[in-house]
Protein backbone atom coordinates (compact mmCIF):
# COMPACT_ATOMS: atom_id res chain seq x y z
CA UNK A 1 0.00 0.00 0.00
CA UNK A 2 0.70 3.69 -0.51
CA UNK A 3 1.08 6.24 2.72
CA UNK A 4 -1.59 8.74 1.81
CA UNK A 5 -2.67 11.68 4.04
CA UNK A 6 -6.00 13.12 2.47
CA UNK A 7 -7.40 16.19 3.01
CA UNK A 8 -10.09 16.58 5.73
CA UNK A 9 -13.24 17.97 4.04
CA UNK A 10 -12.13 17.40 0.18
CA UNK A 11 -13.78 15.82 -2.03
CA UNK A 12 -15.50 12.22 -0.68
CA UNK A 13 -14.71 10.93 -3.73
CA UNK A 14 -10.96 11.57 -3.84
CA UNK A 15 -10.79 10.47 -0.46
CA UNK A 16 -12.56 6.90 -0.31
CA UNK A 17 -10.49 6.73 -3.65
CA UNK A 18 -7.23 7.13 -1.70
CA UNK A 19 -8.11 4.85 1.38
CA UNK A 20 -8.92 2.02 -1.35
CA UNK A 21 -5.56 2.09 -2.66
CA UNK A 22 -3.49 2.84 0.30
CA UNK A 23 -3.44 3.26 3.87
CA UNK A 24 -4.82 6.62 3.97
CA UNK A 25 -4.89 8.71 6.90
CA UNK A 26 -6.61 12.11 7.17
CA UNK A 27 -5.08 16.10 7.75
CA UNK A 28 -6.11 19.61 8.08
CA UNK A 29 -4.18 22.00 5.77
CA UNK A 30 -2.27 23.32 9.22
CA UNK A 31 -1.24 19.70 9.97
CA UNK A 32 1.01 19.68 6.83
CA UNK A 33 4.37 21.22 8.85
CA UNK A 34 3.94 18.14 11.32
CA UNK A 35 3.87 15.47 9.22
CA UNK A 36 6.89 13.28 8.26
CA UNK A 37 9.28 14.82 5.83
CA UNK A 38 9.24 12.53 3.05
CA UNK A 39 7.45 9.09 2.41
CA UNK A 40 3.53 9.93 1.50
CA UNK A 41 1.38 11.13 -0.79
CA UNK A 42 -1.04 14.16 -0.16
CA UNK A 43 -5.04 14.06 -1.91
CA UNK A 44 -6.48 16.99 -1.35
CA UNK A 45 -6.65 20.94 -2.89
CA UNK A 46 -4.48 22.04 -5.33
CA UNK A 47 -2.97 24.27 -2.53
CA UNK A 48 -2.96 21.42 -0.05
CA UNK A 49 -1.14 19.48 -2.52
CA UNK A 50 1.56 22.09 -3.35
CA UNK A 51 2.16 22.69 0.46
CA UNK A 52 2.92 19.48 0.80
CA UNK A 53 5.15 19.05 -1.82
CA UNK A 54 7.07 21.76 -0.16
CA UNK A 55 7.15 20.42 2.52
CA UNK A 56 8.69 17.32 1.44
CA UNK A 57 11.23 19.10 -0.70
CA UNK A 58 9.97 18.01 -3.76
CA UNK A 59 9.77 19.98 -6.66
CA UNK A 60 7.10 21.35 -8.28
CA UNK A 61 6.42 19.46 -11.83
CA UNK A 62 5.68 21.95 -14.87
CA UNK A 63 1.95 21.97 -15.64
CA UNK A 64 0.68 20.10 -18.24
CA UNK A 65 -2.53 21.68 -18.72
CA UNK A 66 -3.44 20.59 -22.33
CA UNK A 67 -1.31 17.54 -24.04
CA UNK A 68 -1.18 17.38 -27.68
CA UNK A 69 -2.01 13.85 -27.80
CA UNK A 70 -5.36 15.14 -26.50
CA UNK A 71 -6.29 18.23 -29.00
CA UNK A 72 -8.25 16.23 -31.12
CA UNK A 73 -11.32 15.62 -28.51
CA UNK A 74 -10.77 19.67 -27.86
CA UNK A 75 -13.17 22.02 -28.30
CA UNK A 76 -11.99 24.82 -30.94
CA UNK A 77 -8.93 23.05 -31.45
CA UNK A 78 -7.99 23.43 -27.75
CA UNK A 79 -6.06 26.43 -26.05
CA UNK A 80 -3.12 28.22 -26.78
CA UNK A 81 -0.89 30.00 -25.08
CA UNK A 82 -0.75 34.33 -24.75
CA UNK A 83 0.10 36.87 -22.32
CA UNK A 84 -2.26 38.33 -19.83
CA UNK A 85 -1.84 41.74 -21.00
CA UNK A 86 -3.02 40.02 -24.57
CA UNK A 87 -6.14 39.47 -23.58
CA UNK A 88 -9.68 42.15 -24.30
CA UNK A 89 -9.87 45.12 -22.29
CA UNK A 90 -11.55 44.76 -19.24
CA UNK A 91 -11.42 40.57 -19.38
CA UNK A 92 -12.23 38.68 -15.85
CA UNK A 93 -13.05 35.68 -15.32
CA UNK A 94 -16.35 37.44 -14.00
CA UNK A 95 -16.31 39.26 -17.58
CA UNK A 96 -14.92 36.56 -20.02
CA UNK A 97 -15.94 38.36 -23.07
CA UNK A 98 -16.21 35.14 -24.85
CA UNK A 99 -13.26 33.51 -24.03
CA UNK A 100 -12.15 31.01 -21.55
CA UNK A 101 -8.75 31.90 -20.41
CA UNK A 102 -6.86 31.11 -17.30
CA UNK A 103 -3.10 31.41 -16.09
CA UNK A 104 -0.74 29.00 -16.98
CA UNK A 105 0.27 28.25 -12.91
CA UNK A 106 -2.58 26.56 -11.81
CA UNK A 107 -4.26 28.70 -9.64
CA UNK A 108 -2.61 31.68 -9.55
CA UNK A 109 -3.97 34.20 -7.73
CA UNK A 110 -5.21 37.27 -9.47
CA UNK A 111 -3.14 39.52 -7.36
CA UNK A 112 -0.03 38.26 -8.99
CA UNK A 113 -1.38 38.74 -12.65
CA UNK A 114 0.54 40.76 -14.95
CA UNK A 115 0.59 41.73 -18.35
CA UNK A 116 3.35 39.41 -19.21
CA UNK A 117 1.72 36.81 -17.02
CA UNK A 118 1.38 33.58 -19.46
CA UNK A 119 -2.51 32.60 -19.87
CA UNK A 120 -3.67 29.60 -21.28
CA UNK A 121 -6.89 31.04 -23.79
CA UNK A 122 -9.37 29.58 -26.04
CA UNK A 123 -13.21 30.61 -27.37
CA UNK A 124 -15.81 30.05 -24.50
CA UNK A 125 -17.45 26.81 -24.71
CA UNK A 126 -20.37 25.61 -22.11
CA UNK A 127 -19.95 22.65 -20.88
CA UNK A 128 -22.39 20.25 -18.80
CA UNK A 129 -21.42 17.10 -16.83
CA UNK A 130 -17.88 17.23 -15.98
CA UNK A 131 -15.74 15.03 -14.50
CA UNK A 132 -12.07 14.18 -13.30
CA UNK A 133 -10.87 10.48 -13.77
CA UNK A 134 -7.79 9.38 -12.41
CA UNK A 135 -5.50 7.68 -14.16
CA UNK A 136 -2.73 5.16 -12.80
CA UNK A 137 -0.18 3.69 -15.74
CA UNK A 138 -3.23 3.61 -18.53
CA UNK A 139 -5.72 2.67 -16.30
CA UNK A 140 -8.63 4.59 -14.91
CA UNK A 141 -8.80 4.06 -11.00
CA UNK A 142 -11.72 6.45 -10.06
CA UNK A 143 -13.43 9.21 -11.25
CA UNK A 144 -15.74 11.99 -9.59
CA UNK A 145 -18.00 14.44 -11.19
CA UNK A 146 -17.40 17.68 -10.14
CA UNK A 147 -20.15 20.52 -12.09
CA UNK A 148 -22.70 21.80 -10.15
CA UNK A 149 -25.97 20.15 -11.91
CA UNK A 150 -27.49 17.08 -10.27
CA UNK A 151 -25.70 13.65 -10.97
CA UNK A 152 -28.68 12.66 -12.35
CA UNK A 153 -28.38 8.71 -14.38
CA UNK A 154 -30.92 10.36 -17.04
CA UNK A 155 -29.10 13.69 -17.72
CA UNK A 156 -29.74 14.26 -21.29
CA UNK A 157 -26.18 14.36 -21.78
CA UNK A 158 -24.66 11.37 -21.34
CA UNK A 159 -20.70 10.73 -20.60
CA UNK A 160 -19.43 8.15 -23.98
CA UNK A 161 -16.68 6.03 -22.08
CA UNK A 162 -15.59 4.91 -25.02
CA UNK A 163 -14.51 8.61 -26.17
CA UNK A 164 -12.81 8.62 -22.00
CA UNK A 165 -10.74 5.41 -22.73
CA UNK A 166 -9.42 6.42 -26.51
CA UNK A 167 -8.36 9.57 -24.48
CA UNK A 168 -6.58 7.76 -22.08
CA UNK A 169 -4.96 5.44 -24.38
CA UNK A 170 -3.62 8.33 -26.96
CA UNK A 171 -2.35 9.94 -23.85
CA UNK A 172 -1.30 6.73 -22.65
CA UNK A 173 0.75 5.96 -25.78
CA UNK A 174 2.21 9.59 -26.10
CA UNK A 175 3.85 8.83 -23.07
CA UNK A 176 1.60 10.14 -20.55
CA UNK A 177 2.88 10.54 -17.25
CA UNK A 178 2.28 7.61 -14.58
CA UNK A 179 -0.16 8.99 -12.55
CA UNK A 180 -2.60 11.95 -13.73
CA UNK A 181 -5.93 13.60 -13.27
CA UNK A 182 -8.11 14.06 -16.79
CA UNK A 183 -10.65 16.29 -17.06
CA UNK A 184 -13.56 14.89 -19.23
CA UNK A 185 -17.02 17.26 -20.23
CA UNK A 186 -20.16 16.71 -22.05
CA UNK A 187 -20.38 19.81 -24.30
CA UNK A 188 -24.02 21.62 -23.39
CA UNK A 189 -23.63 22.71 -27.64
CA UNK A 190 -23.18 19.55 -29.53
CA UNK A 191 -23.48 16.84 -26.74
CA UNK A 192 -20.32 15.37 -27.72
CA UNK A 193 -17.58 14.17 -24.76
Amino acid sequence: TVDIVAQIGYSQAETWAARLYGDARPARFEDIPSLPRSGWMPVGTVEFCRAAMAHQGIAEPEPIDYPDALLAWAPYGGHTRCRYGDLPEGWTPENPHGLHAKPVVTKSDPSFWQPDTPFWVSPRHRFGPEWRFYVLHGQILGAGRYDDREDDPNDPLPLNMEVVHAMVDAYQKAGAPAGYGLDVGVSDEDGMT
